[in-house]
């Protein structure tokens, strides 16, 4: 003998999807940089560390260049190592690039050659600027790359800075920094730039957001009270 449904409330009803709701897809991280970088003014120049901050290594120590592309790794070493930068990495400096924000890189690594070649083969995904495909693209001139020893030559990256100031004539307070080392971000704000410690993750949209929100709210004008 077979059972029977007696009653249709015993049925199982399934849950309805609305057509009139459309279901948006989610936001890619490169549309949120995007957004974040439309969404008020924006600092003159954009200034990034290299090592452990773009890429989770230190080039020439725990890496060998020369670098290079291979479709099963993405970014290689010499000994064919991956070398491939943080995930977020490489959808903000598309957005970056998408929105015309010129970009310096400072780093404390003397292997200046193979910090540069890496940057040049190390994606982004731009939209607009689609011949613009590697980091290295952001920068407007090679005067933006700075990479050497700053021993002997003040706290942090002061030497760094000074040169690129030098450069590109955008007073400090209208620069942007993101580094993953305590001494050089306190040392960047000792002279007035806005700067974003980075934790073991380097570069997320997360610290790249917030790091925006930051500069916006120090360089917002000030405005007196009173009636």
């Amino acid at each position: 003998m077979t059972d029977t449904i007696e009653n249709v409330t015993q049925l199982v009803s399934l849950p309805t999807v609305s057509v009139s709701e459309p279901i948006s897809a989610p936001k890619t991280t490169y549309e949120d940089a995007l957004d974040a970088l439309r969404a008020g003014p924006t600092p003159s120049i954009l200034i990034f560390d290299c090592d452990f901050t773009l890429y989770p290594f230190d080039c020439d120590k725990d890496r060998i260049g020369p670098f290079s592309w291979q479709i099963w790794h993405g970014v290689v070493d010499y000994y064919g190592r991956p070398s491939n930068s943080y995930t977020d990495v490489s959808n903000i400096f598309g957005a970056i690039i998408d929105s015309g924000i010129p970009v310096a890189f400072l780093s404390r690594n003397p292997s200046a050659h193979h910090v540069k070649q890496l940057l040049s083969v190390i994606p982004c995904n731009t939209k607009v600027e689609r011949t613009k495909k590697f980091l290295l693209n952001a920068m407007p001139s090679d005067s933006y790359f700075h990479a050497y020893s700053s021993n002997g030559f003040g706290k942090g990256k002061d030497k760094h800075f000074r040169a690129l100031r030098a450069d590109s004539s955008i007073p400090f307070s209208e620069m942007l920094f993101f580094d993953d080392m305590p001494d050089n971000v306190s040392a960047a704000e000792v002279q007035g730039t806005t700067s974003v410690l980075l934790g073991r993750m380097g570069l997320t949209l997360e610290a790249f957001t917030g790091g925006l929100q930051r500069w916006r709210q120090r360089s917002a004008p000030i405005t007196s009270g009173g009636s």
